[in-house]
Formats: structure tokens, sequence, C-alpha cells
């Protein structure tokens, strides 16, 4: 797994990745990607700001089974 951060200019609703919440996209996105770049999803900020330990340990079981891609 791999952390991608990008600008964001779209103010468009997204579902988070680890808590299933609806959250308004800000000014920047964390989106979490596959070893090849692929994009699984984003996260929420309240997720981002539990750190990338917590964030890392939350997203362990995906790497034991395949996620379906949006």
């Amino acid at each position: 797994m791999q952390f991608q951060i990008e600008c964001n200019t779209d103010k468009s609703s997204q579902v988070c990745l680890i808590c299933h919440q609806t959250f308004q996209m800000l000014a920047a996105r964390l989106i979490i990607c596959n070893d090849q770049g692929d994009g699984y999803g984003d996260i929420c900020p309240q997720c981002t700001a539990r750190g990338g330990n917590w964030i890392q340990v939350q997203l362990q079981e995906f790497s034991n089974k395949p996620l379906a891609l949006k």
C-alpha cells in the first residue's frame, strides 16, 4: 500500500475508505494506492488526523484480500 497526496480543486463528496463516512473533499486529498499506483479510495480528514501508523494498522486487513475499486 502507498499513500498519495494530491492537491484538490473538486469539492465533491467522497466516502472514506476506513470509516465509510461521507465527507467533503478539502484542498488536499489522501489517496490509498496499491504498489502499482492504482487508487483504492480516499481517506477523510478525521482518519488522516490520526496519523500514518494508525491508518496503516486499519488498512492491514486489505493486504490479505482484494478491494473493489470505485
